[in-house]
């Protein structure tokens, strides 16, 4: 039924995004009421609007249309609110062909003012994808030291856990410098390293679960080393069953599930800390017993161990081996909460819940404006506010629209999360959501530009 009611809404929008010209209606400005969805013919630059097409929520958003001086506006009646899906009574406007808006329309101090918002807005702009792309180029940094942890473990350990407490404590900075920590969604998945993501993302989601269940400085790194080393116990499993698309048989889950035990014995040669081992050994164990190698159950199993394994089957739901089994994040969390709750510890599965939100970084929503987006990334102390890439067809993709919840007035928010499957074509490649789903974190009042990642100078 829930399916159902996204693919209504996936076709809505797709009428309205390429059917838009049939279905408006020319209106005079005193015409407009709270509750109707409008579209301006006006470029971009030339209000202080978020986007071009957007319902009327509010008196403000009225009192600033008037002062664009406009004759008239497009009306969507089937955007609008049902009360008013018709203008108000009383003359009908004179339908012509809508004006374009110059700067001899709109003068004086009222223009110089749209002027300056939207200019402020575009600076806004472009300051968050300097953040993005700056979040991003750390990533592949951060995945090339990941690289050459696992590569060096077994040859040389000293250096390589030097390597990696460096790593550590660069990410650990982000968590414990008390500003705003961001969860961004990284697009950038290409590159020799994509195998060490899943370690990258593990290490990001379980601190930042560590940060936000207040352990000690200390004991967030020590969750962050642990995740880095959670699957080393895979170099003794052949990659055939490692990598393997289809189902394993049974003696193939047999050899797999031993990989915790390969991984301690491997941890102890290189000589990582008690707690790492435990990890190493516990992160496939499950609070109702139905994990592996020991069965273990509750209490047994160390909190650094709920919390890295929490953080692992989450990114293995929505990065699968077979893209194609992939969930999308938002499902990834519902299952995890709706059928395998029991396996987890709840308190642990409530703090992932309330620092993802319930639409995490790299879901398709629609907005309670009709547009259709992807979450960017998540404020993780304001989770249901999260910035979101927009589609627009009129705006090149390169220059897609980013809003950002947390300061659009309160009345724009998420609706609903849309499958990608569900999309029209056009808004999907516009939009581009990624066959893998990765993850990290920076600091919304903190400039890190500039600063480096151990072993970058290595891995270049």
């Amino acid at each position: 039924m829930q399916t159902q009611g996204c693919y209504a809404i996936v076709r809505r929008n797709s009428h309205y995004f390429t059917h838009m010209s049939d279905d408006s209606q020319l209106i005079v400005i005193d015409q407009i009421r709270i509750g109707m969805f409008i579209k301006l013919d006006l470029s971009w630059f030339e209000h202080s609007f978020p986007m071009n097409s957007f319902k009327i929520t509010n008196q403000q958003q009225i009192d600033d249309l008037v002062a664009l001086k406009l004759r008239h506006v497009r009306y969507i009646p089937s955007k609008s609110d049902p009360l008013v899906t018709t203008p108000p009574a009383g003359k009908s406007p004179e339908v012509q062909p809508a004006e374009p808006v110059s700067q001899t329309t709109v003068k004086g101090k009222v223009y110089s003012s749209i002027i300056e918002a939207k200019r402020a807005r575009f600076e806004k702009l472009q300051k968050q994808r300097d953040e993005i792309a700056r979040c991003e180029e750390k990533f592949v940094q951060a995945a090339a030291v990941v690289k050459n942890i696992n590569r060096l473990i077994f040859s040389r350990p000293k250096e390589t856990l030097v390597e990696a407490g460096k790593l550590i404590d660069s990410m650990a900075e982000v968590f414990l410098s008390g500003s705003d920590t961001v969860m961004h969604l990284i697009q950038q998945t290409a590159g020799s390293e994509e195998q060490y993501f899943h370690t990258l993302n593990v290490s990001v989601l379980a601190m930042m679960l560590a940060n936000e269940m207040k352990c000690t400085d200390a004991q967030i790194k020590d969750v962050g080393m642990a995740a880095l080393f959670h699957d080393l116990g895979k170099v003794g499993v052949p990659e055939h069953i490692v990598n393997k698309y289809e189902p394993l048989t049974k003696p193939e889950q047999n050899f797999y599930e031993q990989h915790p035990l390969y991984g301690l014995d491997f941890g102890k040669q290189a000589g990582l800390p008690n707690v790492v081992l435990n990890v190493i050994v516990q992160h496939h164990e499950y609070m109702d017993g139905s994990g592996y190698p020991h069965q273990l159950k509750g209490d047994a199993i160390c909190v650094p161990a709920r919390i890295v394994t929490i953080a692992n089957v989450y990114d293995n739901l929505c990065n699968h081996n077979d893209a194609r089994q992939s969930l999308t994040p938002h499902e990834a969390l519902s299952t995890m909460y709706a059928h395998r709750r029991a396996q987890f510890d709840p308190a642990i599965m409530a703090t992932l819940v309330k620092s993802l939100g319930v639409y995490p970084p790299g879901t398709l929503v629609r907005l309670s404006n009709e547009a259709i987006g992807l979450v960017m990334n998540v404020n993780v102390g304001k989770p249901l506010r999260p910035r979101v890439l927009v589609y627009d067809a009129e705006i090149p993709k390169e220059d897609a629209i980013i809003l950002d919840l947390a300061e659009e007035n309160k009345e724009l928010s998420i609706n609903a999360s849309i499958r990608p499957g569900l999309l029209p074509r056009a808004i999907f490649n516009y939009l581009n959501p990624r066959k893998r789903v990765n993850y990290y974190v920076d600091s919304q009042s903190k400039n890190t530009q500039g600063s480096s990642l151990p072993g970058q100078s290595q891995t270049k």
